[in-house]
């Protein structure tokens, strides 16, 4: 028998999604258990309705003491990193209030013996989640490679209409594993993938990722994002939990307040909006300039894969001192997050030599198409620019950095030379382009990825994934990274 434990917690809509999964597992005879954050997550999840094992942790941290054995035993993790995400997460949405000196050592102790036990007691093969977004998935990613157990992100792919499977948060190089099979004549590709590849490329102007179809954090519409019967049973279960333990439920707080600042931040935003119009300029497709595109925060494609360039404001004014004479810096406002920075923040880019700031409404794929090349964090544009033949400059850690036309920028203060020696002109290498997206095709597995579904729709997308990849890897023990498997 397999035995899987499943992560739950605030992330809207998911458990529609996990808890069907959890059903399709148990029918065909796994054991499946959760572990939840926190008692708001318990109850808004339906987890007491599956008739599962459920593990809460608010109450575990509640009763826990720091034990500094626990957190030597995992030296060769970066422990402290794992807090990153959360703590700009509860920076950002005011859900953390004032915390002892030593409540985060404490949380990390309690997290790394909270799944130690669940492992130790449910005899864990697999854990299952999304693709590690945030501390309490990132512990448990840390504690089941430790013990030698498998941890299954799953999340959605640049590849239209596929989805991805990582096993390390900081290390996805599955694409990368089929590109070298691809090189080497290890693999032939199929002839579908061939003709989607260049199809794909062919058409790469129109074509947008999935989850940017789906996410909805472009919608400044208070009253549909806050008035409607979904957002109104939220609140009923949130004052339900008003008097909960916020101080222990690391990720959700005190609900209400967590809530109100939520709806504060977005009513900033949406009056914000009307002023921004006032900092943006004009882009010229003549001058020569690189794109920088502005990230969403908080987000896992920057709280775990670009931690260390969290300050966009930095990265960005170092850039503009770095950069060769007569080059410009185009700082794209993001679709998703435009109006959520400060104005303090637009001030401040205004003012820095060599930057120009642009609306969210440019038009990204002319703007890489007429650029010297692209630098970011992690982002898709990074991505399209190297599918479009650009050079890209590579701050955090993402599926493409292996890609032949990326540099990583591994030392800032390097930037003037790493500009100057690699903002030459070169051909576009069509053959390895093709190569590149047929990698990152066989990498990925069929299905459009969305965790934002309810009711039945999640339900039949989680039929759908199980039953095409999710059963065959937990119950025929296929490594969902490493092995060379093709799934079409």
């Amino acid at each position: 028998m397999k035995n899987v434990l499943i992560l739950s917690n605030g992330a809207p809509n998911y458990h529609y999604f996990f808890n069907h999964l959890a059903r399709l597992l148990s029918k065909d005879e796994a054991n499946v258990a959760f572990a939840v954050d926190s008692e708001l997550s318990r109850d808004n999840n339906a987890l007491d309705e599956l008739n599962l094992n459920v593990y809460e942790f608010s109450s575990y941290f509640r009763q826990h003491e720091t034990n500094i054995y626990t957190l030597q035993r995992y030296n060769k993790y970066n422990l402290n990193f794992m807090l990153l995400s959360d703590f700009e997460r509860a920076e950002i949405y005011g859900v953390w209030g004032e915390k002892d000196k030593g409540y985060l050592s404490r949380l990390l102790s309690a997290l790394c013996s909270f799944y130690e036990m669940i492992i130790e007691k449910e005899n864990i093969d697999y854990i299952l989640y999304e693709n590690v977004s945030n501390t309490f998935s990132h512990v448990a990613w840390a504690v089941a490679t430790e013990h030698g157990k498998k941890y299954l992100g799953i999340g959605g792919s640049r590849i239209p209409g596929r989805f991805s499977i990582s096993s390390n948060p900081l290390d996805d190089s599955r694409a990368k594993t089929f590109s070298k099979l691809i090189e080497t004549n290890s693999i032939e590709v199929p002839e579908e993938v061939k003709k989607w590849s260049a199809e794909y490329l062919e058409n790469i102007d129109t074509v947008v990722p999935d989850y940017m179809k789906i996410n909805g954090l472009d919608n400044i519409n208070l009253i549909t994002r806050y008035f409607n019967p979904n957002k109104i049973n939220t609140l009923k279960r949130i004052f339900k939990h008003v008097n909960d333990d916020g101080y222990h439920s690391f990720q959700s707080g005190n609900p209400v307040k967590t809530y109100f600042n939520l709806f504060k931040r977005n009513v900033k935003r949406k009056l914000k909006i009307k002023k921004l119009k006032h900092y943006y300029d004009d882009s010229s497709l003549d001058e020569s300039f690189l794109l920088y595109p502005m990230h969403f925060h908080p987000e896992s494609s920057t709280s775990i894969l670009a931690g260390n360039f969290l300050n966009e404001y930095e990265v960005i004014k170092n850039i503009s001192f770095n950069l060769p004479q007569g080059v410009f810096l185009y700082v794209k406002d993001h679709i998703s997050a435009w109006g959520y920075p400060s104005l303090d923040f637009y001030n401040k880019l205004k003012k820095l030599p060599n930057v120009k700031i642009l609306a969210p409404t440019e038009q990204t794929k002319l703007l890489i198409k007429s650029s010297l090349g692209v630098v970011t964090l992690t982002s898709t544009v990074g991505y399209e620019a190297l599918l479009l033949g650009k050079k890209v400059f590579l701050y955090g850690n993402v599926f493409y950095e292996y890609h032949k036309n990326v540099v990583k920028v591994e030392s800032p203060e390097k930037l003037f030379n790493i500009f100057n020696e690699n903002l030459k002109p070169f051909n576009n290498d069509i053959e390895y382009a093709k190569n590149f997206v047929a990698a990152c095709y066989l990498a990925t597995y069929p299905g459009t990825m969305n965790l934002m579904l309810t009711g039945r729709a999640a339900e039949v997308k989680a039929e759908e994934i199980y039953l095409s990849v999710i059963k065959e890897i937990v119950f025929s023990d296929i490594d969902a990274v490493e092995n060379e498997k093709i799934w079409l």
